[in-house]
C-alpha cells in the first residue's frame, strides 16, 4: 500500500467555517476517485490549527491519478489559498490492502 498523508496547517483566524468545508471537500472525495482505496480526515488533538488527512493507494501510479483528477485538483487549490503550510509524507508498506476498512 502507499499511504499519501497530508498536514494542513491554518494560520490563527482563520474562518471554522472555511476550514469546515475544506475538510468536507476532502472527505467528498472517496468515491470519487476510482483509485482511492481509503481516506480520513480529522484535527489534530495537539495543534489547534492542524487539519490531518490520511489516504490509501494500491500504488504510485494510482496516488498520481488520485493527484490529477479532476475532482480534486480544486480541492487543492483551495486548500492552498486557505493554508499557511501543507506538508506531504507518502509511505510504502507491505499492507495488504484491507488493511483497514474501505472507505465508504
Amino acid at each position: 500500500m502507499l499511504w499519501h498523508i497530508v498536514r494542513f496547517r491554518f494560520p490563527p483566524g482563520v474562518d471554522d467555517g472555511d476550514r469546515q468545508a475544506l475538510e468536507a471537500s476532502l472527505r467528498s472525495l472517496a468515491g470519487r476517485v476510482p483509485t482511492l482505496r481509503f481516506l480520513r480526515v480529522a484535527r489534530s488533538l495537539d495543534e489547534p490549527h492542524v487539519t490531518g488527512l490520511l489516504t490509501g493507494f494500491d500504488d504510485a501510479a494510482g496516488l498520481a491519478t488520485y493527484r490529477d483528477h479532476p475532482d480534486h485538483l480544486p480541492v487543492a487549490s483551495r486548500a492552498g489559498e486557505l493554508c499557511r503550510e501543507i506538508t506531504r509524507l507518502d509511505l510504502v508498506t507491505d499492507d495488504p490492502p484491507d488493511a483497514l476498512p474501505p472507505t465508504d
